[in-house]
Order: structure tokens, then sequence, then C-alpha cells
């Protein structure tokens, strides 16, 4: 009996650890797409954010956002444009980076503690999350560049992507909560 409950400690870790490692691999991948602008660009990070906020505890949520940043700290080309290294922390970008852990950690408590589970929830919470990720990156790029050029160039041309981004990512973990039903 007792290598039955180990044997099974070993499998739930080495899942939880695939499931750390393959959501930090999901932001690097997603964060390779991208639509170049200046000085934020267009990726499809915030998606990965927003599903591992949607479908992760918290915990394994924020293991996951650190693992992928300390592979940014450490010098790994995990971030936009195959870059990284600790100065991306204090760069124009950085204020996004911690919205990112801060949303997706956000979205996860909110999810499990409220046991939310449809379209509308989903959509809720993606914009609770788009909006911590819009005012920290907001109030970070605001310091490097002036209030004015932040709005204009850190959330103006970002709403309309976030809305369909959102609605397609919401939309999609409906399909596959349905099909896991059937």
């Amino acid at each position: 009996m007792d290598f039955l409950i180990k044997t099974q400690a070993k499998s739930t870790f080495l899942a939880e650890l695939l499931t750390i490692v393959g959501g930090a691999f999901l932001l690097f991948a997603a964060s390779q797409i991208e639509i170049p602008l200046n000085p934020v660009p267009i990726t499809l990070q915030t998606v990965a954010v927003m599903l591992i906020g949607l479908t992760y505890s918290p915990r394994r949520a924020i293991e996951t956002h650190l693992l992928w940043l300390g592979m940014c700290a450490v010098g790994l080309p995990v971030l936009s444009g195959f870059v990284g290294g600790i100065a991306y922390f204090v760069r124009p970008t950085g204020g996004y980076l911690l919205g990112f852990v801060i949303a997706s950690f956000a979205m996860a408590t909110l999810k499990e503690k409220l046991s939310l589970n449809s379209w509308k929830s989903d959509a809720f919470l993606t914009i609770l999350g788009t909006v911590i990720v819009f005012a920290s990156g907001v109030l970070w790029l605001s310091y490097c560049i002036g209030w004015p050029a932040a709005f204009y160039g850190g959330v103006l041309p970002f709403i309309l992507p976030g809305i369909v981004k959102g609605a397609l990512l919401c939309s999609a973990l409906q399909i596959v909560r349905y099909a896991r039903q059937k």
C-alpha cells in the first residue's frame, strides 16, 4: 500500500511540474507571435496569461509566471522578439510583465473561490485580467514616457485586439468544456 501512495505522489508531482513547465512554454510561444508597435508590441502573451488565469489554480498560475519570468531574468530569450534579461523588468514593458502575474493570480483566485465556470464568468474574469494588465503596464509606462504617451501607446492600440482575443478565448473554452461533457 505504501508503494501505491508513493507512486501516486510522484505521479501528481510530475503532473503539476508538467503543468507549470507547459504554461511557461505557452507564455514563451505566445510572446513570439507579435505585431511590432512602439513602445509595446501587440502579442498573444495576454491570451496565454488569461488562459492560465482561467484554467490553473492560483498557486500554479503564480509558479508558472515566476518560472517564465525567472527564465527571462537569467537571460533566456523568452520575451517578445526572443529577448531576455533582468533589464527588461525596468524597460517600458516591465509593468505589463508584473501585471501578467497579478492578473493571472487574481483570475484564478476568483474563479476558484466563486466556482465560476460559464462564458459570462470567463468574460468577466478576462476583462478583469485585462484591466489589471493595462493598469500595471500603463502605470510603469507613464513613469518611463509620460502619461499621454503611455495611454496612446500602451492602452489605446490594445483595446480592440484585447476584446477580440478575450472573446475568442472565452468561446474556445466553452467549446472545450462542452466537448468534455459529451
